[in-house]
């Protein structure tokens, strides 16, 4: 068994560390707020062993390696008990709860400032499409990362837009791609290879790619300012995209392209950046971490966009709650409903794997 086909692998330290973040933002407001916590644990359950309890909290060390997770009196039942989440005032409900987003984005800060850091700021270059990785045929043709498309059947590319048509169109069929390296013109003919057994089945070429870019070196204090506004604009074109995928389900926009990825797609995808270096893994990270952001503040039974939304109607009624019970029963069941939509997104990605289509679009 290759490295390669371990790559997926790379999902676990990296949705690990995300989900320890964000419970460790619950846990320390938590504690701050005067909110009762039974345990933090690093790992989900079953326990490995109790490394150690201080001030009434066990602080637990369990075997299965997904992050962590934080338990506070008060969550799923004894509602009325002393120091419990459920009687906390709303304000210090909502501050907990919202702590977990926060740690998220911030996680995303610290990696795109280490990003920028390390190895400088990407600008895009206009009329330039790079290759950031190859496979299969690409792979096999000799065509490498780095290379600079120049033409496909000699036509001009000067914008992603132009290679999928000419790919779409050239089933069976051989491309002549003639790419930059090194300042010197290579010519490659190269066969896209079906998705599938299927007759009629999109073509697969074989690479990723991308718009050129230009690295700018920055000294560390721009790249920790550039690291919060790359966050910031990760998180709004996500918010745009997320509102462009809810318009297609309804039919009235055009459904992104790549579209919802489960578990197994984040696995496959996060192999893919693993494979492209630790600058595309961290980069990766980055943007789950963002988009765990995103999702949780979703006003979502269940998430923790929901849970705020119960504390502001007390808020806004003056302290006047829905019964904790009731609104334990509607996570219950949000809950239950996440489930089944994550299996259905599980099954797809699945499909698409024994397939063979690529992770990324």
């Amino acid at each position: 068994m290759s490295l390669d086909s371990l790559a997926w692998l790379a999902v676990i330290p990296a949705l690990g560390l995300l989900i320890l973040v964000h419970e460790l933002g619950h846990f320390l407001v938590a504690l701050k707020m005067g909110i009762k916590v039974e345990e933090f644990g690093i790992g989900y359950p079953p326990r490995m062993l109790t490394l150690f309890e201080r001030n009434g909290v066990k602080y637990t060390l369990n075997w299965l390696p997904l992050g962590g997770f934080v338990r506070m009196t008060g969550e799923e039942g004894n509602f009325a008990a002393e120091g419990s989440l459920a009687a906390a005032p709303p304000w210090k409900r909502i501050a907990v709860i919202s702590a977990g987003v926060i740690m998220n984005m911030l996680t995303a800060m610290v990696l795109f400032a280490i990003i920028f850091a390390v190895w400088g700021k990407a600008e895009p270059v206009e009329n330039q499409v790079v290759i950031s990785a190859v496979q299969d045929a690409a792979e096999t043709a000799g065509i490498e990362p780095g290379d600079r498309i120049v033409s496909m059947n000699d036509q001009p590319i000067n914008s992603v837009e132009d290679v999928r048509p000419i790919v779409q169109n050239s089933i069976d069929k051989e491309i002549t791609i003639v790419v930059e390296r090194e300042g010197v013109l290579q010519t490659f003919k190269v066969k896209p290879q079906p998705l599938s057994t299927e007759p009629g089945g999109p073509p697969r070429l074989g690479i990723h790619y991308g718009p050129g870019v230009k690295v700018e070196h920055v000294n560390p204090l721009v790249a920790i300012w550039e690291g919060i506004l790359e966050s910031f604009r990760v998180l709004g074109r996500m918010v745009v995209g997320f509102g462009a995928l809810l318009g297609g389900l309804f039919g009235l926009t055009q459904v992104p392209e790549g579209g919802i990825a489960g578990p197994v797609g984040i696995a496959r995808i996060t192999g893919e950046a693993a494979r492209s270096g630790l600058r595309v893994y961290l980069s990766l990270t980055a943007l789950l971490s963002v988009n765990l952001a995103l999702i949780n503040i979703l006003p979502i039974p269940a998430l923790d966009g929901s849970r705020i939304v119960f504390a502001l109607i007390e808020w806004v009624r003056k302290g006047r709650r829905i019964a904790p019970e009731k609104e334990a029963f509607i996570h219950a069941i949000g809950m239950l409903v996440l489930l089944g939509l994550i299996l259905l997104v599980t099954i797809s990605d699945i499909g698409n794997a024994i397939s063979g289509q690529p992770a990324l679009p």
